[in-house]
């Protein structure tokens, strides 16, 4: 994939994604999909073709370490572009959440140590972020690429976790594209190496992921997603709904329902 794109110092850069915490609450996906009518899957598929390429926006995100609410933003545009016009967070608007989640304060720079994804799903469902909410979300099994297919698909893109090996650096800037290293120090292929940090998978072909992260568009093979994910995550918003439908051809009354049928049955355990 040839991209026209300048190299990132990383110098300065920290990470964004804390560790994942355990939360017993959370809605595990597979709960959701033993019970919903799904549509078929395609082999693959894209939601980023509406937006162009150098339009994403890297959100303040090489600035600050917000990339957990920085992927939320760019899951806005996924989102908004498939079903009417697309519609960009603003910055502010996702340094707003970073700080509502954090205890970050922009004007000394002050305890900018990134967030907890959870963090960042939990206030979104109870505030917008740049205008949307979402009503739920739900976590993935672990190496599960069929579930991940299926959340890309049918939810506009899946939200992801890495620990990022030193590798990834090297590979960005060079290729734009995230493969398990063959070669080089063992060290720079140790999961966590680098650091922590979020990225939106926005679709998928054959073995590897089209994703979104810094604001630019590149590959990641599934085999790296397995190796280094941490967490991945659908999250279920009426901002993928047009014609009381998700894109993908979910009704949302029946994903409302659904939604709140695993949460009531949830509590009752």
């Amino acid at each position: 994939m040839k991209q026209k794109s300048q190299k990132i110092n990383f110098s300065k850069m920290k990470f964004g994604r804390l560790p994942h915490t355990e939360d017993a609450r959370t809605l595990m996906l597979s709960k959701y999909l033993d019970q919903a009518d799904l549509p078929p899957i395609p082999k693959q598929h894209n939601w980023g073709k509406k937006i162009k390429r150098d339009n994403w926006g890297d959100m303040g995100n090489l600035r600050t370490n917000l990339c957990t609410c920085a992927a939320a933003g760019h899951l806005i545009m996924a989102w908004t572009s498939n079903t009417g016009r697309l519609k960009r967070p603003k910055n502010d608007a996702i340094l707003n959440a970073y700080c509502a989640v954090s205890n970050y304060n922009p004007e000394t720079n002050q305890n900018d140590e990134g967030v907890e994804s959870l963090k960042v799903f939990k206030y979104w469902r109870k505030n917008e972020i740049g205008g949307h909410q979402i009503m739920a979300f739900a976590k993935l099994e672990d190496k599960n690429r069929q579930q991940l297919i299926q959340t890309i698909y049918l939810f506009g893109g899946c939200y992801i976790g890495l620990n990022l090996p030193k590798s990834a650096e090297r590979q960005y800037n060079k290729t734009k594209k995230w493969t398990i290293p063959r070669v080089g120090k063992k060290s720079d292929a140790k999961k966590g190496s680098w650091f922590g940090h979020a990225v939106l998978a926005i679709g998928y072909k054959n073995d590897e992921l089209r994703i979104i992260t810094w604001g630019v568009e590149m590959v990641m093979t599934m085999d790296f997603w397995e190796a280094y994910s941490e967490e991945s995550y659908a999250l279920f918003s009426e901002a993928f709904i047009k014609d009381e439908k998700t894109p993908s051809g979910i009704d949302i009354e029946h994903l409302r329902r659904d939604i709140d049928e695993i949460i009531s049955k949830k509590k009752r355990v």
